[in-house]
């Protein structure tokens, strides 16, 4: 029993942990870096900085690079020239050459969109020529790389879109929340259509999620109260989540009956716990209160097109967050089994 109260406490306090990647590469494009067979010499040797510079790229663009199992970008270097030119005490070395870029699909070998780009660079060793020569690419240079393949990327999501909605509620269905919840926060935010009707399913699995907890916190409660042990039950109720008629009716239930188990002391203290429990809670009512407050000062100054669009859904950024926490959490405990967008029913 401890065991599976444990568990539950587990899955009650992740967002807290420290991911992988973070909740801001949910809902949006994976563009991941992958080094593929028959790179040059020279590829292979600043793989560590093509890498850090693609991820930037990658991010400048509006995209996430956490992963490299679905979309990915393939760096090659060709250099054409090394010349060497006479710079006084040292000879200096100018290597000129290109960088070619390839986004594709992982699974068909699809490509999105290609570039090869010039580059020019100098100094006083031909490895920190080239190097040079590569790091003075700018995202610039090679944006529209990035824009080809994200157009063709968010027309692949459309077209997938029945089918990952579809994989989504088999696993709710099946009781995978976390799963059907990560499948759903992966669709891109620029498909706002489709990103909130995902939005609006992921709502509806999570309360889902919630209730599930909750009825193995009653029951463990249950169990403790049998046991006469209405402190370990009370511990226990502590991660409930109330706001579900039915359950918070069982979890008031076993409150009271809790507590009738407790002695004065422990009930004296208990209920010093709870003044102070109730003073947070008024403390936390009252700043969201002017956090809402400012929100709405915010919204009258803002135009009213940027009104209309703030309004356009019904789900809070509390709840949104939360939703993306689930994915970032599962999507990092689970690398290699989960493919964002190709599902076959």
């Amino acid at each position: 029993m401890n065991k599976k109260y444990y568990i539950i406490l587990t899955i009650l306090t992740f967002p807290v942990l420290i991911f992988s990647q973070t909740i801001n590469d949910m809902s949006k494009i994976v563009i991941g870096v992958k080094f593929q067979n028959g790179i040059s010499q020279e590829t292979e040797l600043f793989r560590s900085q093509l890498e850090d510079r693609l991820i930037s790229f990658a991010s400048q663009s509006g995209c996430s690079s956490f992963d490299n199992n679905t979309f990915f970008i393939s760096p090659n270097i060709v250099v054409n020239t090394i010349d060497i030119a006479e710079g006084g005490m040292k000879n200096v070395y100018i290597a000129k050459g290109y960088l070619y870029l390839t986004i594709q699909d992982h699974n068909s070998g699809t490509i999105f969109s290609s570039i090869s780009f010039p580059f020019h660079g100098t100094a006083t060793k031909k490895e920190t020529a080239i190097k040079n020569g590569i790091l003075g690419i700018n995202y610039r240079d090679i944006e529209s790389i990035f824009t080809e393949a994200k157009s063709k990327i968010l027309s692949f999501y459309q077209s997938r879109k029945d089918a990952i909605f579809a994989r989504a509620n088999t696993y709710a269905t099946n009781g995978d929340y976390d799963q059907a919840i990560a499948c759903l926060m992966m669709i891109p935010e620029d498909l706002t259509d489709m990103y909130e009707q995902a939005l609006a399913r992921a709502q509806e699995i999570y309360i889902q999620r919630d209730q599930n907890i909750n009825d193995s916190i009653l029951n463990i409660a249950k169990s403790y109260l049998a046991m006469h042990k209405p402190n370990d039950a009370l511990n226990v109720l502590k991660s409930f989540t109330r706001g579900y008629p039915e359950q918070d009716a069982i979890y008031h239930n076993y409150i009271s009956r809790a507590e009738g188990l407790i002695s004065s002391k422990e009930k004296e203290i208990k209920q010093k716990e709870d003044r102070e429990f109730y003073e947070r809670t008024i403390q936390s009512a009252h700043k969201r209160e002017m956090e809402k407050k400012n929100l709405a000062l915010r919204q009258q100054i803002a135009s009213a097109s940027e009104r209309i669009e703030h309004h356009r859904l019904s789900i809070n950024e509390k709840r949104i967050t939360a939703l993306k926490q689930i994915a970032c959490e599962y999507i990092r405990n689970n690398p290699n089994r989960f493919d964002y967008i190709r599902v076959n029913l």
